[in-house]
Order: C-alpha cells, then sequence, then structure tokens
C-alpha cells in the first residue's frame, strides 16, 4: 500500500478480502469484484483459495484479464500459467526447505538445540508462463 500511495497515488488499492481460504469463498469474491470493478487491474491470492479464483476467472472470462498472482505451484496454478489465467506463482522451494530442516535437526542433535544457528532465509521460486 505505502508502495503505490508513494510511487502511483493514482492507483486505488482495495480492502483486504477475506477468504478464508476456501476455494467457494475465493470464487464468489472474485466473481463480485469482477462484476463491481470491471477495470481491476490486479488481485493478489494470499494464501488458499487460489483454485477458485482460477475457476472464477476461467467462468468470467473478463474482457481486460487482470494479473492475478498467488502462492505455490501445482497442478491446477501450472495449468493457470499456461492458459494465462495467473501472472505469476510465488511458490516454496520445498526442497531446498526440506534440506535445510534435515541440516538444522542434524546440528541441533550434535551441537544442541542452543547451538543452533539463526533464521535461515531461503529465495523463493517465481513461475511465470514462460517458465512453466
Amino acid at each position: 500500500r505505502s508502495f503505490f500511495r508513494e510511487h502511483a497515488p493514482e492507483f486505488i488499492v482495495m480492502e483486504t478480502l477475506v477468504n478464508l481460504e476456501a476455494n467457494q469463498v475465493t470464487h464468489d469474491a472474485m466473481i463480485d469484484l469482477l462484476a463491481r470493478h470491471p477495470d481491476l487491474a490486479g488481485c493478489y491470492v494470499a494464501g488458499g483459495g487460489m483454485e477458485g479464483a482460477v475457476s472464477a476467472l476461467r467462468a468470467a472470462r473478463p474482457a481486460h484479464m487482470p494479473v492475478v498472482v498467488c502462492n505455490e505451484i501445482n497442478a491446477e496454478s501450472r495449468a493457470a500459467l499456461a492458459d494465462n489465467i495467473l501472472t505469476m506463482v510465488i511458490s516454496t522451494p520445498l526442497a531446498a526447505l526440506c534440506r535445510e530442516l534435515v541440516d538444522l535437526m542434524a546440528h541441533a542433535i550434535e551441537a544442541g538445540a542452543a547451538n543452533a544457528p539463526g533464521q535461515t532465509f531461503l529465495p523463493f521460486d517465481i513461475y511465470l508462463p514462460e517458465n512453466i
């Protein structure tokens, strides 16, 4: 929000909608958003419910497809990227996360939990229609 206020004050950022991470709630909310805001530029589906947003966009077929970003790559999000329904998917690097977790557990067993290193930051994976 602060980025848009600073760099694009003419851009209207809507209030966050609660979707309960439920596909049907997200579907209904997206259908309503598209009907009330035909000039909708974009939407970020944080957390669950991505499948509902995708099904709404497929059903509504808006004349101007908004930019839609969601989390986690799976069969549904991969297909939606291929069909240009989703613009981008931000995904957790599961293999790296699992490796790091096992390494931290082994370190805690060997050196004690108190000697475990601090936070570990893993780069996320970005999927676009061009790199699926």
